[in-house]
């Protein structure tokens, strides 16, 4: 009868302990899959300043930069007519 109940909790040891196996790997996993999806959000750069010294300069671009931002944009930027 002893030697039952020795093997009854022989093998509820050894389901435990590989349940703990599994539960410590699927942990890694996650905690794997939480690092390499998670984004990782860095503040703002204020660029309050640049504005700042963009607009005091007053730049006019040149035709080949309005060219450009046509192209890139996608559309008309300026109201230039060619629609």
């Amino acid at each position: 009868m002893l030697k039952n109940i020795d093997a009854v909790l022989y093998q509820d040891r050894l389901a435990r302990e590989q349940e703990r196996l599994k539960q410590e790997v699927s942990a890694r996993e996650y905690a794997q899959l939480e690092r390499s999806t998670t984004t990782r959000h860095e503040p703002f750069v204020d660029m309050r300043d640049a504005l700042a010294q963009v607009r005091a300069k007053n730049h006019q671009p040149t035709q080949q930069e309005v060219e450009f931002r046509r192209f890139t944009s996608g559309g008309f930027i300026d109201n230039a007519k060619g629609n």
